[in-house]
């Protein structure tokens, strides 16, 4: 099988085949995306023999830098070359999992084993970039035949229980490519779907990050909650159609910030999961489950202690039953239906009935604060603004959100178009404002400092946000008048 690769891309694998001098391959999404001629930047090359010395080689010939994982047998090459995309160096290798939903062993193997170790046939294609038959595209799983007729198909049976992330990565490429998830996979994943839950968060968080910046990814979050992923995630988790499409949004408030407001550092994600937790009132889940997810998921997150208990001996065992005594102890009673899971090392409580989540570890009971739960916050605050109230107020409510909180509203069409324009007045005018009055200023005026100096720069800014102070003696006249 032959098939089509760009010169500059040719000329950069000819190099390599020729400076490794080893049996040397293109592999993975590469060669699938050659094959379906879409455009790729992932270079992915296994090595027969010593990827890392290879890599070195590469490096030393391009001038490039390079970062080693010895453990791995694998290696990243930046090259002096602007043009030329990292390069990922792998040694073949064969992965074996000791237990469901933990990292495999790797062993150094041959090109067959590493093609085997792959997650779905679409992945498991390989190229030859050696001189002597470079180009040829090695297929030993059916590959070929999948990306023709559009299939989504494991390597094998256990495959989905070996590593349940690949749930995750099956519906994200079904979506990219517009593929279906083979009968027999669907069987498989629904086999698997217990395992999702042993995944430790930053896996999870990983993968649908990866789904969060598809282009179809509001199609495949569709997906992904038909098929129960979201509640194998945690049981409470529900989306709905106006969750899902919020994720438009998302991308728009990313569009419209990198174009008015390029002098802020904006954390794309919070955008894109504060949308994907929900935007109006039917999709947007309540505060106390969008704060279990950031602690699960190890999304923006701090725990804020706000109980305490004596310590408790090594010995003693943390049953519900005990748990439920610590709490009853310190004033915090927990509903019946109260679940109690051990997450990330600490213990996670979620009482349904009273709209709160906890954090209990060693003694200390946290709260879980995150700025993803402020979108509802926001919602509570601008109906609060009506069309005479003052720019000053609106500035002193809006200050207190993150930047992601604001840009995201901004965009929302679920909010009224005056609520918008006040947002928009923040963030491209009002928090740009500097003020006219200094303390050195009230100093001069005879002004000592003290409890009431903070309070007195509050009320001459407020005064200039409103239009009522533009000098220094405007500022003075408004001093008088508030110290009579």
């Amino acid at each position: 099988m032959e098939i089509f690769i760009p010169k500059s891309l040719s000329k950069m694998l000819r190099e390599i085949g020729e400076i490794g001098d080893v049996n040397a391959y293109l592999v993975g999404g590469t060669v699938r995306d050659l094959i379906l001629e879409r455009c790729t930047s992932d270079i992915d090359i296994v090595v027969e023999g010593d990827a890392i010395s290879v890599a070195e080689r590469v490096k030393t010939q391009w001038h490039g830098e390079i970062q080693i994982h010895h453990q791995f047998g694998t290696a990243t090459v930046t090259t002096g070359n602007p043009t030329y995309p990292k390069i990922d160096f792998v040694t073949a290798r064969r992965e074996t999992y000791q237990q469901p939903a933990t990292l495999p062993k790797v062993e150094k193997r041959t090109l067959t084993d590493d093609l085997r170790r792959r997650d779905f046939s679409i992945n498991a294609l390989a190229m030859c970039i050696n001189s002597d038959d470079f180009g040829h595209v090695i297929d030993i799983t059916g590959g070929f035949e999948d990306l023709k007729t559009g299939k989504i198909r494991a390597l094998h049976s256990g495959s989905y229980i070996d590593d349940p992330t690949r749930i995750f990565r099956a519906f994200r490429y079904a979506g990219r490519y517009n593929f279906g998830i083979s009968e027999t996979d669907s069987d498989l994943i629904r086999e698997a779907l217990p395992l999702i839950s042993d995944l430790s968060g930053e896996r999870i968080r990983n993968e649908l990050d990866r789904i969060l910046l598809e282009d179809n990814a509001t199609e495949i979050v569709r997906s992904l909650s038909d098929f129960g992923i979201f509640k194998a995630i945690f049981k409470d988790w529900r989306t709905t159609p106006g969750l899902i499409n919020g994720l438009k949004t998302a991308e728009d408030a990313i569009k419209w910030s990198s174009i008015h407001l390029k002098d802020d550092t904006l954390l794309k994600k919070n955008i894109r999961w504060m949308a994907f937790f929900g935007l109006d009132e039917s999709g947007c889940l309540p505060t106390y489950h969008i704060e279990t997810l950031c602690y699960r998921l190890v999304l923006d997150h701090q725990l804020h202690r706000i109980a305490s208990h004596q310590k408790e001996t090594v010995c003693e065992e943390k049953s519900v039953t005990f748990l439920r005594g610590v709490f009853e102890k310190v004033g915090y009673g927990l509903a019946d239906n109260t679940t109690f899971d051990f997450i990330n090392g600490k213990w996670c409580l979620v009482d349904s009935d009273n709209k709160s989540t906890y954090i209990y570890d060693e003694g200390d009971i946290y709260k879980i604060q995150t700025p993803l739960a402020t979108y509802s916050e926001l919602k509570n605050v601008l109906r609060k603004i009506v069309e005479d109230t003052r720019n000053s107020e609106i500035y002193y409510q809006l200050q207190e959100f993150p930047l992601e909180t604001l840009v995201l509203g901004f965009t929302d069409r679920n909010l009224s178009e005056y609520h918008r324009d006040c947002i928009g007045l923040f963030l491209i005018k009002q928090r740009d404002v500097r003020p006219i009055i200094t303390g050195d200023d009230l100093i001069q005026w005879g002004e000592e400092p003290g409890e009431n100096f903070q309070k007195i720069l509050r009320h001459l800014f407020a005064a200039q946000l409103d239009g009522r102070i533009s000098c220094k003696q405007d500022a003075f006249t408004i001093f008088q008048e508030y110290k009579q």
